[in-house]
């Protein structure tokens, strides 16, 4: 068993989402609930944060300074060098009970994003892909909690969370063509764990997965479904990670304060904090959403 270190404590009540911008050495992440965007710069270890007047539910890197957020309202194109905002004509939303939340690019540069129900009602949520072209189109139907993602080392596999379900998804992933299918449980997540949320990808194609009420960070082997690290997390609310720094070794991890009691609150001060783990084995540079915004 392992521990994370506190890298800044930001109380976000719902943080998610991080990446890791290798060319800039800075670590990107939103808090969702409160529609902050937040940095954190490797170099001078200074926090910097943008306040929107609505949720973010994911950020995505386009290119130097260029962001894709999902807002409530749909995709905005952001430039944090110049705080040009763009509403974009992507996924537009008009239905106040749904929310986007999670998403990544594929290597060809397609953006997949979720969406659910504020209040969790099950069944409400879709992920969808949004291609180079900005075309959209619906990929899995019918999510409670769209949660975490990652493709296989080797581009064949794309793997899948929907948190209420207690259970990863692999589909085989066609990368010519950006698409997935063939579905089947890869493991099941014990309930006793925390739900599985946000999630990523070592180099030897190992899973790491934070886990909501479980207070840790779990490397899952897909193979064998055995867990093989435990990273402790002094927040209950785990809710996702990546990996970054120069070497792509050093294990980000977001955490969230929704929820949680005033008593829970007092022993757990550091909840909504941004953390970090030392890992042995490094993870990918992100993929950049490839679109023409």
């Amino acid at each position: 068993m392992q521990k994370a270190n506190l890298v800044y404590d930001a109380k976000a009540t719902l943080g998610e989402g991080p990446f890791w911008d290798h060319e800039s050495e800075q670590l990107f992440w939103v808090d969702i609930e409160a529609g902050i965007l937040h940095r954190h710069d490797l170099n001078t270890a200074k926090n910097s944060k943008w306040v929107f007047d609505e949720m973010i539910g994911a950020v995505i890197p386009v290119s130097a300074g260029k962001l894709l957020l999902a807002t409530e309202t749909g995709m905005t194109s952001f430039n944090y060098q110049t705080n040009e905002l763009k509403r974009l004509a992507i996924l537009e939303n008009s239905d106040q009970n749904l929310r986007f939340n999670d998403g990544k690019c594929d290597s060809n540069g397609n953006f997949w994003i979720g969406t659910m129900h504020k209040n969790l009602k099950p069944r409400y949520g879709n992920l969808f892909k949004v291609d180079k072209d900005l075309q959209v189109t619906l990929q899995i139907k019918d999510t409670s909690i769209s949660n975490g993602m990652s493709w296989s080392p080797d581009k064949t596999k794309f793997y899948y969370i929907d948190t209420a379900v207690y259970e990863v998804w692999e589909y085989d992933f066609d990368v010519l063509a950006g698409e997935i299918s063939n579905r089947r449980t890869l493991f099941k997540i014990p309930k006793s764990y925390g739900g599985a949320d946000g999630m990523t990808i070592d180099q030897e194609g190992m899973l790491w997965i934070a886990h909501w009420g479980g207070g840790c960070v779990r490397r899952w082997n897909p193979k064998t479904a055995e867990v093989e690290e435990r990273i402790v997390v002094d927040a209950p609310h785990v809710t996702s990670c990546c990996f970054g720094g120069k070497d792509l070794k050093t294990l980000y991890i977001t955490t969230a304060r929704s929820g949680m009691s005033e008593d829970n609150l007092k022993l757990y001060p550091q909840s909504g904090g941004l953390f970090s783990y030392k890992a042995k084995i490094g993870g990918f540079k992100v993929n950049c959403f490839k679109g023409n915004l």
